[in-house]
């Protein structure tokens, strides 16, 4: 009984990552785990690393396209979002009041910050994008 419980806590802490995969996939990938929580991460980790990714293209594009000072405020920006996502991560992962669960919460975390400021930098990108092919007036 406990460790339905357990599982089920586990899964409520993964749920809010599911908005960065599929459900499908998700769902999928936590049933393989069998409800071990090494396996759980993996999944986790597997979903990060494809947020990354795109992350990583939204910026160098952002940064390609800027110049003086929009560039420098891109740099500063995303110099101090990442300061904060890697301290909140590493506060989380290492909280001693989470016990076991502070990687499944720092993980989760760490998925919905890497997903919230990659859709933010892919909206700049669209932005910049559609004001560039507007015609000049």
């Amino acid at each position: 009984m406990t460790f339905k419980y357990g599982l089920v806590g586990l899964l409520v802490i993964i749920a809010p990552c599911a908005h960065a995969q599929s459900d499908d996939e998700m769902a999928a990938c936590v049933d393989r785990s069998d409800g071990v929580s090494s396996r759980m991460l993996d999944c986790g980790k597997t979903e990060i690393d494809k947020w990354d990714a795109r992350l990583n293209a939204a910026y160098q594009l952002l940064l390609h396209r800027e110049s003086g000072a929009g560039r420098a405020k891109l740099q500063a920006e995303q110099k101090a979002w990442l300061h904060h996502h890697l301290s909140e991560t590493r506060r989380l992962a290492s909280d001693p009041d989470a016990g076991s669960g502070a990687f499944m919460t720092s993980q989760s975390f760490e998925l919905d910050d890497i997903a919230k400021r990659t859709r933010e930098l892919e909206r700049l990108g669209n932005a910049h994008r559609s004001e560039s092919s507007q015609p000049l007036r």
